[in-house]
């Protein structure tokens, strides 16, 4: 299942920051405008200029692509996930990649053509509606919970959390150099091959994670019984329920925390005074995607060597984020940027920590409902961050007169990674 999350993931991390990109050259030819350097757009006086009016105009264009995106992925996660525990993970799999290779389809063809860009909502529609990265997410944490035993599983999702980070520093360290150096073709092209190759391995080298006993072929997708599984995690009688309900909350925290920084990474480097070229932007993101790996897996391994609990790792883990994302928002110069990546080092941790806390609570036939309502939180989560840290980014820039104003999104963050990491420790003096 490595595999998979690494061609996955590669592929998909590599599409986003190519497809806008793309959308911003768009937005600029719209617009007329001719160079597109940072010379031309970054400036102090960055809010009444060109820049701005190209990048207001692109934002419109990812907003309406998420939009198409990630909705339909909300609902479907939670009935596919369901659906796995019946009728198994590796079937859930395989229509999420095909929806991936429809997307990537489209999106080359946009390119080739370079016509309407109405076809890329629709690919990203079609995509969303077969699940995306929320519904591949919850069947990869679902099959380790089908093959793992409780007492590694934080490890062994820490390892997965790992290989997605990686996979993602590889998309992000190569985005702007294809661009630059091959062009939007030939990069699509690569990214439709990752999708493929993905494909081809669940089909055919793969196997199913569930025995066969446990597989219905009932071949149905949405039915009453299913849909009740999905609240029936929080309802069921069961002791420390109300501990799965605060879990599920902190995931939420934590998710707001990391997006904040894929949700703005373009736009702030790109903004004086750090002015950062394309190349600079994946670098920025890789680096910190690559150190979040290295600090999820190291923190949990030492963790488990010190016999901390999940709790005890994730409050740790928490106190970095609060600090990486401080030292972001505070952050004026390119080494400063580049420094909030250490500090950033163990915020990978929390997460794969309350996954398996979560994954330990309930029985073997709701961890399909469990990861596909964590899943559908995370999708909804990311496109809400969007909704609301975009605007307040603009905002912040444009009326509050400090140095550090550009920042503010990343404060805000900060201040909301205090409350996980309050009620963390609750949660552990009480039980």
């Amino acid at each position: 299942v490595e595999i998979t999350i690494f061609f996955y993931i590669a592929g998909m991390i590599l599409e986003l920051p190519v497809l806008q990109q793309y959308l911003y050259e768009r937005a600029a030819k719209e617009l007329k405008i001719n160079n597109t350097s940072n010379t031309t757009i970054c400036s102090p006086n960055d809010l009444n200029s060109t820049g701005q009016r190209y990048r207001e105009k692109a934002s419109q264009y990812i907003l309406a692509y998420n939009l198409a995106l990630q909705l339909p992925a909300v609902l479907t996660a939670c009935l596919l996930g369901t659906w796995s525990d019946k009728n198994g993970r590796k079937p859930l799999m395989l229509i999420v990649a095909f929806g991936a290779i429809v997307d990537a389809s489209v999106a080359l063809f946009t390119v080739y053509t370079d016509g309407p860009l109405y076809p890329l909502i629709i690919g990203g529609g079609i995509n969303g509606v077969m699940g995306f990265y929320p519904t591949m997410v919850l069947a990869l944490l679902a099959y380790i919970a089908d093959t793992t035993p409780p007492e590694r599983r934080a490890i062994k999702l820490a390892v997965l959390e790992a290989l997605a980070f990686l996979s993602g520093t590889l998309g992000h360290f190569s985005s702007g150099i294809y661009i630059h150096h091959l062009g939007y073709k030939a990069t699509f092209w690569g990214i439709l091959s990752l999708h493929l190759i993905n494909f081809i391995y669940l089909l055919f080298f793969l196997p199913e994670s569930m025995p066969k006993q446990r597989i219905e072929q009932s071949g149905k997708c949405l039915t009453l019984e299913q849909v009740k599984s999905v609240y029936m995690v929080y309802l069921k009688k069961r002791d420390g329920r109300w501990i799965l309900c605060v879990l599920s909350l902190l995931s939420v925290f934590f998710l707001f925390a990391q997006y904040i920084v894929t949700t703005l990474g373009v736009l702030y480097g790109k903004r004086y005074p750090l002015c950062w070229s394309a190349e600079l932007v994946g670098y920025f993101l890789g680096t910190l995607l690559c150190v979040k790996a290295f600090g999820a897996v190291l923190g949990i391994w030492l963790g488990s060597l010190m016999k901390l609990t999940n709790y005890t790792a994730a409050q740790i883990g928490t106190l970095f984020l609060i600090a990486g994302l401080t030292m972001i928002g505070f952050s004026q110069t390119t080494f400063l940027m580049f420094m909030s990546c250490v500090a950033n080092l163990f915020s990978g941790v929390p997460q794969p920590c309350i996954r398996a806390q979560m994954s330990q609570m309930v029985g073997k036939e709701e961890q399909g409902a469990l990861f596909a309502i964590l899943a559908s939180l995370e999708s909804l989560t990311n496109f809400t961050s969007q909704l609301i840290f975009n605007p307040l980014y603009a905002w912040s820039i444009a009326n509050v007169a400090w140095k550090y104003a550009a920042g503010i999104p990343f404060f805000v963050n900060a201040g909301i990674a205090v409350i996980p990491f309050i009620l963390l420790g609750y949660v552990y003096l009480v039980i």
